[in-house]
């Protein structure tokens, strides 16, 4: 119970802390399916404080609830951009949670009577299919978010197959205090990584930094789609570099750049305008300006 609660406790603090470090992005709405999902997780945590009045299909109800929110704010990236963040969140990200809650809520009437929740293969397959998109979009090469999208996809897994689809009650009783704390453990390693990424941020500068921050928050899609089209354009305005997923680098060679892309006019309008139905002009400002990274001071010898 100690590590539930606490785990609920530092979900509201790292979401409390997500909200602020996303706040000149368009991934509010992202943030905000957090605060959805955080909230869902502290009912089902009382609930499981206090189980001896609450009906143990009603605790599977509210358990599942939160799994199946726990996916919300990674479905959100996938649709924030400026202009079309409410309409994603009410045509997509609603919708997921009526499919996938469809078959727990017409059980719910007998939950109330003393049954169990017992899901169906097909929203089972439904699930782990929506978590396979989420961990996908921030399990890549170099992300500071691969681990954190590990343990946040497995955590839920684990849960909801693990209990949800066991038609044995008595053995779903004796496995899920277990398997709650298991759930707890990682939501707390998933937040321990996503606070130290946000706050040490990608150790890069100049525009070098602000597509590595831009392609870790964002994730893989809207990473490769920016990609995309800077070097289109760098391509047909002859550019001697190009954007990879490494950073900048010289279009004849491997070698990344580091200085020269900064004062390159091109480069800064040209980003500035595709990011612009992402970010602030001042996230922008503040990684370009962010100072460069410290070597370490050499030694004296003799």
């Amino acid at each position: 119970a100690l590590t539930l609660a606490l785990a609920v406790g530092v979900g509201w603090w790292g979401v409390i802390q997500l909200t602020r470090v996303v706040r000149r992005t368009s991934l509010t709405s992202a943030a905000a399916w957090a605060i959805w999902f955080q909230v869902s997780l502290t009912v089902a945590t009382i609930a499981t404080l206090f189980k001896d009045h609450v009906p143990p299909g009603i605790r599977d109800q509210l358990w599942y609830l939160s799994a199946v929110s726990a996916l919300c704010p990674f479905v959100a990236v996938l649709g924030a951009r400026r202009g079309r963040l409410l309409e994603w969140s009410v045509f997509i990200v609603l919708p997921l949670i009526i499919v996938l809650e469809w078959s727990a809520l017409a059980q719910w009437t007998r939950c109330w009577n003393g049954q169990r929740l017992a899901l169906e293969g097909p929203t089972l397959i439904g699930y782990g299919l929506v978590m396979l998109m989420c961990l996908g979009t921030y399990f890549f090469k170099a992300s500071r978010f691969s681990g954190a999208a590990i343990f946040w996809t497995s955590s839920w897994s684990l849960f909801v197959m693990a209990n949800l689809m066991s038609p044995d009650w008595k053995g779903r009783d004796e496995n899920l205090p277990k398997d709650i704390l298991i759930v707890a453990i990682l939501q707390l390693m998933f937040w321990g990584i996503v606070v130290v990424a946000a706050k040490n941020g990608a150790q890069q500068f100049g525009w070098n930094r602000v597509w590595m921050d831009y392609r870790d928050w964002f994730g893989a899609a809207w990473a490769a789609r920016f990609s995309a089209r800077v070097n289109e354009v760098a391509e047909r305005d002859q550019w001697p570099w190009r954007l990879t997923h490494a950073g900048w680098q010289l279009s004849s060679g491997e070698t990344p750049l580091a200085g020269p892309v900064v004062d390159d006019h091109r480069v800064d309008r040209t980003c500035r305008w595709l990011l612009k139905p992402f970010v602030d002009p001042e996230w922008i400002d503040e990684r370009l300006s962010a100072p460069l990274p410290q070597s370490p001071a050499p030694t004296a010898s003799g």
